[in-house]
């Protein structure tokens, strides 16, 4: 029973540590940013910082 639960967990952990450091970067550069409303002449230049 101890065992199943050990591999329960880690089974858990690999598959958190795969999706945060794997999955979710290669996801993140197939999206494509969308364009802003004024045209991408943001505030901050082309690069959306999150700060509007």
């Amino acid at each position: 029973m101890q065992t199943l639960l050990v591999i329960l967990v880690f089974s858990l952990a690999a598959g958190f540590l795969l999706k945060k450091f794997v999955w979710n970067p290669i996801l993140e550069n197939k999206q494509q940013k969308n364009g802003t409303l004024d045209g991408d002449n943001t505030k901050c230049g082309k690069n959306d910082c999150g700060c509007h």
